[in-house]
């Protein structure tokens, strides 16, 4: 009885995913175009001078599935990271990547005896339809909203900001919606991270099995800093793509209607609106490009206050890391928020409610001293989602089908 696994990149959720199988006993295979070694990232470390995009790629590594069975794509993912490094590359070497995951998997299907299939969001479908012909269950894993949803809230967000709209679109471009939709119709279970995600799919699938499983947070790695934080500004941080599904237009608006003394907003993450934007971005406002997990832990540690006005958001690992740190949030309940909070972890509101998001900025900077209790609240109440127990979440719904 063994479960067949696949990633297009190899993220946190799909390792521990994989793990959970291994655990088991259940592991056929863990499909992923590359996950290296402690010696291969020490070797490129060394021949890079520890650039930056060496020590983001060390997130691919995965020490407890080093002896785990894998099938592993390296020439053409060198190619893609190359590709990547050079600015040659776009949303469509993503699709490149999800090809390949969905050949090697529907291969491994044909030859392998494997009784479970499991993979994600756009990288299913081959997969799904060999397993079909051969009985195998598949479980589907959606790591956020079911895409109608979310295309509908796009189109209306596309109206309201068309110039906050960056100057190319790629991303569009590549989207496969009918895809998405075959593979959720062939899915015999799909997992989903949060309550929010479930609804999606309910909408459409009133029928359809699905399993909660909460992603975990890393509570030993991510921590609150242990000095003080010397005097300065009140900090306000998000992390993620500065977009328009992520709330970035609402997020700077109501941060000059707020207009907070003695305060800065620290934007980090991969900038996906209009550059005119950026040029623009008032002197409290400073934008940092995505960095290592290190460096993340570091913007954290740094800050006082998380902000996540998320529109659409399967759950936010960001907002569990932040929350691990100690960090009061601010936060939109289309995310894990509408399963974690419990009113003393900061505020949730609803996505695009601007007045409330400002009430909610203004509130953190006139309570600045009540702010180190909340962040302690929020502390402890990500430390209940493991992912400990979200593998035990994994294997409990797939256990029945094999």
């Amino acid at each position: 009885m063994t479960v067949l696994v696949g990633h297009p990149t190899g993220n946190p959720n799909s390792h521990h995913a994989a793990l959970a199988h291994f655990e088991a006993g259940w592991l056929e295979a863990f499909c992923v175009p590359w996950m290296p070694s402690k010696a291969t990232l020490a070797c490129l470390t060394a021949l890079s001078g520890g650039s930056e995009s060496v020590a983001r790629l060390s997130r691919r590594r995965f020490a407890p599935l080093e002896h785990a069975p894998t099938r592993q794509g390296r020439i053409g993912e060198f190619r893609r990271l190359l590709l990547r490094a050079l600015g040659k590359g776009d949303e469509g070497l993503a699709y490149q990547a999800n090809d390949w995951l969905m050949r090697t998997m529907a291969r491994q299907v044909v030859r392998s005896p494997a009784n479970v299939v499991h993979s994600y969001e756009d990288c299913s479908l081959w997969q799904f339809q060999e397993a079909k012909k051969k009985g195998i269950a598949c479980v589907y894993d959606m790591p956020t909203a079911y895409y109608p949803v979310w295309q509908r809230l796009e189109a209306e967000l596309a109206r309201k900001y068309s110039d906050w709209l960056p100057a190319s679109n790629s991303e569009r471009r590549h989207v496969r919606p009918e895809q998405k939709n075959e593979e959720l119709k062939l899915a015999d279970l799909v997992l989903a991270p949060s309550s929010y995600v479930q609804a999606t799919i309910r909408d459409h699938f009133p029928d359809k099995p699905i399993a909660f499983a909460p992603y975990g947070v890393n509570t030993d790695f991510w921590m609150p800093r242990e000095e003080e934080k010397k005097a300065g500004p009140l900090v306000f941080i998000y992390a993620g793509q500065i977009s328009i599904r992520k709330g970035s237009p609402d997020l700077l608006r109501a941060w000059s209607c707020a207009n907070l003394m003695d305060a800065e907003l620290h934007l980090v993450g991969s900038w996906r609106i209009s550059d005119k934007q950026r040029r623009e971005l008032p002197n409290s406002v400073k934008w940092y490009p995505p960095c290592s997990a290190t460096q993340l832990r570091e913007h954290y540690q740094g800050a006082d206050v998380f902000v996540f006005p998320t529109y659409s958001e399967g759950f936010g690992l960001v907002l569990g890391e932040a929350m691990a740190c100690g960090l009061p949030v601010i936060a939109s309940s289309a995310s894990a928020m509408v399963d974690i909070f419990t009113g003393a972890e900061g505020v949730m509101l609803a996505p695009g409610d601007l007045d409330a998001l400002i009430d909610a900025l203004r509130w953190a900077s006139e309570n600045r001293d009540r702010l180190p209790a909340v962040g302690n609240a929020a502390r402890k109440a990500i430390g209940r989602l493991t992912w400990a127990s979200y593998r035990a979440h994994v294997k409990n719904a797939v256990a029945p089908l094999l």
